[in-house]
């Protein structure tokens, strides 16, 4: 299967070991659960994985390529869109923010229009494109979040702890889009204090302890490929 592969990740925060990482690989379409204590390294990790923080040492193997850093970031930043663990939505309606990584990257506007539209109406929220992104539940900001990464294309998404702080319905509505980026053949990487509701979608459970990955089994049962609507609806 296709994915992303690093090697020898290292990475030193004061003077500390933070991250020692043998290997790591993220697989298209599949969902890896990363758990750890507060201040492991998970964030730090994703960072990295993003391409937002080169490590002290590490090696990146992509279709073929090895790849150091700065080449390393700039095909990770390609690849990879990451999703913190508050949305942070930009002053404007919900469908500018969509639109927003469109046209940083300079798609014409009648594509960016087209595709905003096709990503409002697959979260299930193309009412709320003309609201003010800023004045919306958390459950609606996520899925907002969600939309607005989903609209990127990127191979592999990374989520850092999607469902804190949202109520039962909320949650489930996060995990039934990302059930549906997974099928659509996206990586994911997934931080979270929920074990069991992670575990019903993840394919892989690796924690992150002193600084180094162990491979842990999966709690409870998995999902199966049914994509039920929380709320019942379609």
């Amino acid at each position: 299967m296709s994915g992303l592969e690093l090697r020898g990740l290292r990475l030193r925060l004061h003077g500390r070991l933070l991250l020692d990482i043998e290997r790591l690989q993220l697989e298209r379409g599949a969902c890896l659960y990363l758990s750890g204590a507060n201040g492991a390294g998970k964030t730090t990790l994703l960072r990295i994985l993003a391409g937002l923080l080169p490590p002290d040492e590490g090696l990146l193997l992509a279709d073929g390529a090895s790849l150091r850093w700065p080449r390393a970031a700039a095909r990770l930043r390609r690849d990879v869109v990451y999703c913190h663990q508050a949305p942070y939505l930009f002053r404007g309606t919900v469908a500018d923010n969509v639109a927003y990584g469109l046209r940083r990257q300079g798609v014409p506007a009648p594509e960016v229009a087209a595709r905003v539209a096709e990503a409002l109406a697959w979260a299930g929220i193309a009412h709320l494109a003309g609201r003010d992104a800023r004045r919306l539940s958390g459950g609606e900001q996520q899925r907002v979040a969600l939309t607005r990464a989903r609209v990127l294309a990127p191979r592999y998404l990374l989520l850092d702890e999607p469902t804190a702080n949202l109520d039962g319905e909320a949650r489930e509505q996060t995990y039934f889009l990302l059930r549906r980026l997974r099928l659509e053949g996206i990586g994911l990487v997934v931080t979270s204090h929920e074990p069991r509701a992670v575990s019903r979608l993840a394919d892989r459970h690796l924690l992150l302890e002193g600084g180094r990955l162990r491979e842990l089994p999966l709690q409870g049962p998995r999902s199966g490929p049914g994509l039920a609507r929380p709320g019942g609806g379609p």
